[in-house]
């Protein structure tokens, strides 16, 4: 069985092919174009977004970026449970 969390992502990026433009990934996941590139150049590897840049264009795989979504999502529920449950506990 599939838990819920890890379906999120696909029913984001099942529309788009295998390789993203910055586009796409700005349309998908409903953010400016300006912030996926910022993503995709961040000097701290931890938060850099999984992307090569071909020429002038990035090409973004998609089940690279569902892997991403995945860790990043996870670490954000994670860190703001406890601070939720002091606050309301």
């Amino acid at each position: 069985m599939t838990s819920p969390t890890a379906e999120w992502p696909d029913s984001l990026l099942r529309d788009y092919g295998q390789m993203m433009s910055v586009r796409d990934v700005a349309q998908a996941l409903n953010i400016e174009e300006s912030n996926v590139r910022a993503l995709l150049t961040a000097t701290h590897h931890a938060g850099r977004m999984p992307g090569v840049k071909l020429g002038k264009s990035w090409r973004i795989d998609r089940d690279q970026l569902r892997v991403y979504l995945l860790a990043h999502h996870n670490y954000r529920s994670l860190s703001s449970t406890p601070t939720r449950e002091a606050n309301h506990g």
